[in-house]
C-alpha cells in the first residue's frame, strides 16, 4: 500500500547519523561499506514503494525542498540508516497525515528523526528535520503543528547497533547475512 499520490518521499543524506569509525573497526572497511550501502538500498526501496514516481535522494534538506519544484502536498524525508524501515510506517505516515497532523517524527535513541513527514513543504520545517527532538517539535509548537511519533528505531551505525540488529529476526537478511558472518568471526568487538 503506498501513500497518497501527491506525496513526495526523499531519501535525505543529512539525516543519516555521522558514521562511526568503530564500525569500520569491528567489521572490517569493506564489510561496513556493504552494511551502509545496503541500509541506503532498504531506504531507497522504502521510498519507491511509498510514493511510487515520486521518490529522491538528496544530501540535504534545501537539495531535498529544490527537488520539490512546485509540489504543494505532503512529503517525507528519510534517513539511509535504518534497517527496520517497513510497510508499516509508511501506513502510518499516511493514516497520520490522513488525520491532520501537521508534522510526524520517527525518532531514534540519538534524539534525531529517521524519517520526518510534513502536510507541506516548507524550507524552514525541512531544515529543522536534522536537528535534535527538542529543536524540532519547538518549532512545530511555534507553527501550531500538530506532531505524531512513530516507534522508535535503531540506526546501524556503530559495532554496538551491528550487535544488537544481528538479534533483530526482523532485520533485513542481507544484514544480517553480513552480520552474521561478522559475529562468527567474533569481529563485532566490545
Amino acid at each position: 500500500m503506498s501513500l497518497e499520490p501527491d506525496l513526495v518521499a526523499i531519501v535525505v543524506d543529512a539525516l543519516a547519523a555521522p558514521q562511526d569509525a568503530g564500525l569500520d573497526h569491528a567489521a572490517g572497511a569493506g564489510s561496513a561499506q556493504r552494511l551502509r550501502a545496503e541500509l541506503r538500498a532498504i531506504a531507497r526501496r522504502w521510498v519507491a514503494a511509498t510514493a511510487p514516481g515520486m521518490a529522491y535522494e538528496a544530501t540535504s534538506p534545501a537539495a531535498a525542498f529544490a527537488a520539490l519544484g512546485d509540489h504543494h502536498g505532503p512529503v517525507v524525508l528519510v534517513a539511509p540508516d535504518v534497517p527496520r524501515l517497513s510497510a508499516g510506517h509508511a501506513q502510518a505516515v499516511r493514516a497520520d497525515l490522513e488525520a491532520g497532523v501537521g508534522m510526524v517524527i520517527g525518532p531514534t535513541h540519538d534524539r534525531r528523526p529517521y524519517l520526518v513527514a510534513f502536510a507541506a513543504p516548507d524550507l524552514e520545517l525541512l531544515e529543522a528535520a536534522t536537528d535534535h527532538w527538542d529543536a524540532l517539535t519547538a518549532l512545530a509548537a511555534t507553527r501550531g503543528l500538530d506532531v505524531s511519533i512513530l516507534r522508535a528505531e535503531r540506526r546501524l551505525v556503530s559495532a554496538a547497533d551491528a550487535r544488537a540488529i544481528a538479534l533483530d529476526p526482523l532485520a533485513s537478511s542481507a544484514l544480517t547475512d553480513e552480520l552474521r558472518l561478522l559475529r562468527e568471526l567474533g569481529r563485532t568487538g566490545p
